[in-house]
């Protein structure tokens, strides 16, 4: 029979380097101090920088170091981080060290801090302040001006430490970072886990240092900030890979694992909060509106109706708007009638409703919906790529699109051509669609098929999509 620790997947501790990293004092202080150092200084480069004057704004954001690297780069990136290792960006990310030095800073003088309540810890904010930013995307094209980039960076140092300094626990990310939910949904199925080695251990272990509330202020060796239970630790949904619990441990029994996705031992959800399904039904819609701008006929189609309707009102200055609430809001809504629509039939229940069935239906669902993402990410990533040696010779990417307007420099192409790129996908998302069923399986394993339909349907429009952007055009 397989111990623990085998069926648990390989413990990366074990290879020095990376424990020797992972138990470094500065660890991983230092690392979010150099993404610190880059974010503000993207925040400089792009404060005020607007297209020139008939430049066409996306070509400016590819040349242009700010967008490039924020929308271009990252943003794809941190989709592929997610679904592989869970919230690994956390382990880096720059608005949470904001957020833990004013909070460290309201303590020393001695401020009276909140804690977070059920409301906030629900996620309905992030909710909020996530659609804000996408409506913000299609309304102002903020992933396309620098300017409004640089304003968005600054906000959300601003915001963190803000909420840091007057709530305590680590609250910024817990209740009001704008991808928390993408990163505790997509995050689910994580390769890299934090979990406790042997359940005896724990047990008799006296101290409870990973626990203990006495030892969250500490620098080193933290118990967690996230107010989680380690050694009880069965979902990557909150943990931020930030290593203080394997730091405090004196049973040294806290393990880093590499494991294979959707590990099994990982606690399952049979119905999704509301704040997380919404969410869900709102990326479902964002996700099918990326997919569908990689190739032109299909984004004609998706977007008739509200272009249409701005046509027919002359809405034209809110036309970005209008279609922002069509991806968001009312194609998800119909979409996922659709969808709780193909569950009701195969149902033996007579008491389940649409409603009910979109909460049985969206964890699994977003596994789907993530390789969307990542295929997205993918087409998205080789475009943008080729842009990066002009953008480092010319940050500001002005001289760049003169150049490519002019004809004198040539526009870079992508790295992988799109049918290669519409074959990656393919397979991400077919590969999304069985753990999708096997997510299902696991959480409800007596009423799992009766969603079958609904996936397959929800894949199966990805697929064609993403088949189009090589071969349709």
């Amino acid at each position: 029979m397989r111990n623990s620790f085998d069926y648990q997947g390989f413990n990366i501790l074990k290879i020095r380097p990376i424990r020797a990293m992972i138990l470094w004092p500065g660890f991983p202080y230092i690392f979010q101090f150099v993404m610190l150092a880059v974010f503000i200084s993207l925040a400089i480069i792009g404060w005020g920088c607007f297209a020139p004057k008939g430049v066409n704004d996306k070509l400016y954001a590819k040349a242009h170091i700010t967008n490039l690297m924020v929308w271009g780069l990252w943003w794809p990136s941190m989709v592929w981080g997610a679904v592989l290792f869970g919230r690994i960006w956390c382990m880096v990310c720059p608005p949470e060290l904001v957020a833990q030095g004013t909070e460290r800073l309201a303590r020393i003088l001695g401020v009276r801090q909140f804690v977070l309540g059920k409301w906030l810890r629900s996620g309905v904010l992030i909710l909020g302040i996530y659609a804000l930013i996408q409506l913000f995307i299609a309304g102002v094209h903020l992933h396309r001006v620098p300017a409004y980039t640089s304003l968005f960076l600054w906000s959300l140092l601003v915001i963190a430490g803000i909420v840091g300094f007057f709530f305590k626990d680590r609250s910024f990310c817990r209740g009001f970072c704008p991808i928390g939910l993408l990163l505790s949904t997509y995050g689910r199925g994580g390769m890299l886990a934090v979990r406790a080695g042997s359940d005896q251990i724990c047990t008799a272990c006296t101290g409870k240092d990973c626990i203990m509330a006495c030892n969250r202020n500490k620098f080193y060796g933290r118990s967690c900030p996230s107010l989680l239970n380690p050694p009880k630790l069965n979902s990557n949904r909150d943990c931020l890979v930030c290593g203080q619990c394997i730091k405090s441990c004196k049973p040294d029994n806290m393990q880093l694992v590499l494991r294979r996705p959707f590990h099994p031992a990982d606690a399952r959800e049979p119905l999704a909060s509301w704040p997380v399904t919404i969410f869900i039904m709102m990326i479902s819609g964002f996700v099918t509106g990326e997919l569908c701008s990689e190739w032109s006929t299909a984004q004609s189609v998706f977007l008739w109706l509200p272009r249409h309707f701005t046509e027919h009102l002359k809405l034209f200055s809110i036309e970005g708007w209008i279609e922002g609430l069509w991806m968001l809001g009312i194609y998800p809504l119909a979409l996922w009638l659709v969808l709780g629509i193909l569950t009701l039939p195969n149902s033996n229940t007579a008491s389940l409703s649409i409603i009910k069935s979109w909460r049985l239906l969206a964890l699994p669902l977003i596994v789907i919906v993530s390789t969307g993402h990542m295929a997205k990410g993918l087409a998205k990533f080789t475009s943008w790529l080729g842009f990066l040696p002009y953008a480092l010779k010319d940050p500001f990417g002005i001289k760049t699109v003169s150049g490519i307007t002019s004809k004198t420099i040539s526009q870079p192409l992508p790295m992988l051509s799109m049918p290669f790129v519409s074959v990656i996908g393919i397979v991400l998302i077919i590969t999304g669609v069985y753990f999708s069923i096997r997510e299902a399986y696991l959480a409800n394993p007596e009423t799992y098929h009766q969603r079958l339909v609904s996936k397959c349907a929800l894949a199966s429009l990805f697929i064609f999509l993403v088949t189009g952007w090589g071969f349709f055009q």
